[in-house]
């Protein structure tokens, strides 16, 4: 749904020249390569080394002279990538082994040249198709035995050397990966940051448009999330994956076991959230437009409150995952989420029909977004709940409104008639609908 209003021209004076955007590419694209490079600085050493490594014990403790698969495969298995790794590092393993088993069995029989090439790839492919589903299983399969056709023969390198070299580099790799993979939770606490940060600007957007009370920042933001949250999701499931590969298989990995379990779990509510956060969007947007495109200091508020509550949470995961602050920012949120709080203008006026149904929409959503961080913190959903006021409607003549929901009133809660919940879905502003 489009906002309707016309799309501001900038003037002439104003409007970048193709230099200055050129420039700005650039510019962008060296500030992310640089990024990219700083913040794997570490992993790609440890590549380099394991590398390494596996080359030297090849050349000089078995005396090879061109122990090129042992360096293949350690810097295939250690690699620079956050990903689950005991299940590659098993598929090269036998990749390797099947790989070059069959290129000497092929140069032993058919000898070297191009149809003995693509006979053996499309050999060594299928079987591997047959024996396991894994990609890097086959991939290894067909690249080391087409390797071993078409490598020159040399005296010392023998068919033994070879399945020993790739044998070398596999253990190399997993030995560096293992002992040097450090600590597991900086990649889960590396994706649950710009996860948060996403939703952060987010919610900073949505505050936006409704203290303008124009829909433009809320439709951009939309389509960020809509672009953006889910790939999010999956780096952060990624990095949890690995997190707990690490915290299970490694040495150095095994006293962060709770600590990343605790991160797992996070993600559940932070998933949902997320997910929350791009209906929230569109129901602003069409909440916005219902109502004329009128400020909501209110709703505003409220979305900075939640924009508060998630930066707690975000600086939470840092300090071995303590939500004390973030779950008191929440209580603040979950304090204006009423719709007799969020849906009155800046002046006072009560939305129409349509736009206090399509308010309420937008409350209900904004409030299982504060269960779902409440949950996210480590609280049961009924703890959650009770951060809640309540959207019970007691009716006194002409006095509508919602009760606090506390342990000590949540007793003596009224039930709620179907009268006042009918008053709670529809415009009370209407005098045909008072009672």
């Amino acid at each position: 749904m489009t906002s309707g209003h016309p799309a501001p021209q900038l003037p002439p004076h104003l409007i970048p020249s193709f230099a200055q955007r050129s420039r700005s590419a650039v510019s962008a694209r060296l500030r992310a390569g640089a990024t990219r490079s700083g913040s794997g600085t570490l992993a790609i050493a440890r590549v380099a080394f394991g590398a390494a490594l596996a080359y030297a014990i090849s050349h000089y403790l078995w005396g090879h002279q061109y122990p090129f698969f042992a360096a293949i495969a350690a810097y295939v298995v250690v690699s620079f990538t956050v990903e689950k790794k005991m299940r590659r590092m098993f598929e090269m393993s036998a990749g390797v082994l099947l790989g070059v088993s069959l290129g000497e069995v092929a140069r032993a029989t058919i000898g070297g040249g191009v149809w003995q090439v693509a006979l053996m790839i499309f050999v060594a492919a299928m079987l591997a198709r047959f024996i396991d589903s894994g990609v890097m299983f086959a991939t290894q399969s067909g690249i080391q035995s087409m390797l071993v056709l078409v490598m020159p023969a040399s005296p010392l390198m023998t068919p033994s050397s070879r399945l020993i070299d790739a044998v070398t580099g596999v253990v190399v790799g997993m030995l560096i990966y293992l002992v040097f993979s450090g600590d597991p939770r900086r990649p889960q606490k590396r994706a649950a940051e710009r996860f948060y940060l996403e939703l952060e600007d987010a919610l900073v957007s949505l505050a936006l448009s409704a203290r303008n009370g124009t829909s433009d920042v809320a439709e951009a933001a939309l389509r960020t999330l809509r672009t953006t949250s889910q790939k999010l999701t999956d780096q952060w499931s990624l990095a949890n994956d690995a997190a707990n590969e690490m915290a299970t298989f490694s040495p150095t990995g095994l006293r962060h076991a709770q600590a990343v379990q605790r991160l797992q779990r996070l993600l559940v509510g932070s998933d949902r959230a997320m997910r929350n956060m791009r209906v929230i969007a569109r129901r602003e947007v069409e909440f916005l437009d219902a109502v004329g495109g009128t400020p909501h200091a209110n709703l505003a508020d409220a979305l900075v409150a939640c924009q508060d509550a998630v930066s707690a949470v975000r600086q939470g995961v840092h300090v071995d995952v303590d939500f004390t602050d973030a779950r008191r920012s929440l209580r603040l949120f979950c304090s204006y989420l009423t719709p007799e709080t969020l849906l009155a203008s800046d002046d006072g006026v009560r939305p129409g029909r349509a736009g206090h149904f399509e308010g309420v929409s937008l409350v209900i959503q904004l409030r299982s977004l504060a269960v779902d961080l409440l949950e996210a913190t480590g609280l049961s959903h009924q703890d959650a709940e009770r951060f809640l006021p309540s959207l019970l409607i007691a009716g006194d003549g002409d006095v509508i409104g919602p009760r606090p929901q506390t342990r000590e009133l949540k007793a003596v809660e009224p039930p709620a008639t179907t009268a006042a919940l009918e008053l709670l879905i529809t415009d009370r502003s209407d005098p045909d609908r008072r009672r």
